[in-house]
């Protein structure tokens, strides 16, 4: 879990004021790299999203191969699926929610399709917003390619902060010397109030 906390604190980017995008690392599900999904995206050790249905699989046959990965994202249905051949004819499918793409190739073309979408999330952590119940909208990629197989991946959560908290002062120093600056007076006016 450290690892995770790590990994989110250091992905922390400031896109505009109040505004927190948090950059999630190796947060993903693959046919065939396994179950990797964190529900704890601010790296508090709670969970702030429901993950169900987290599911992966290879099949190979003699003709063919299929592979799938899907779960279920605060209710939100994700799938990449990939059938592909030995002889020239590959089919792949990308869904989020009620979002849909397919491709089909032939003759050695390689091909993938993906589909990125934006899921709400709510959730409450100590240090954003003084524990306030955020809202948000975690951003997530699904992607069926010939190359790198079926993956669905947490790639952003961002949210608003309305107050100058842990997760704005994470923001602070990701912006360089003038966050720090700025953390510090922050620090400073807390303790003299």
């Amino acid at each position: 879990m450290a690892g995770a906390t790590a990994a989110a604190a250091a992905g922390v980017n400031a896109s505009q004021a109040g505004t927190i995008t948090i950059n999630l690392i190796n947060n993903y599900i693959s046919a065939t790299g396994g179950n990797h999904l964190n529900a704890d995206l601010t790296g508090d050790g709670q969970p702030d999203l429901t993950i169900t249905g987290a599911a992966y699989s290879v099949f190979t046959g003699y003709y063919h191969r299929f592979n799938n990965a899907r779960v279920n994202l605060n209710g939100v249905a994700a799938e990449a699926f990939l059938k592909s051949y030995d002889f020239p004819y590959n089919f792949g499918t990308a869904k989020l929610g009620s979002l849909h793409r397919i491709f089909y190739t032939s003759f050695d073309q390689h091909n993938s399709t993906t589909i990125v979408g934006l899921i709400p999330i709510s959730f409450k952590d100590l240090r954003i917003n003084g524990g306030a119940r955020t809202s948000g909208s975690l951003e997530v990629t699904v992607l069926s390619s010939l190359i790198q197989g079926p993956e669905i991946r947490l790639d952003t959560l961002t949210y608003t902060s309305k107050t100058l908290d842990q997760g704005s002062s994470l923001a602070l120093l990701a912006m360089g010397a003038g966050g720090v600056l700025a953390l510090r007076r922050w620090r400073g006016a807390q303790k003299d109030s």
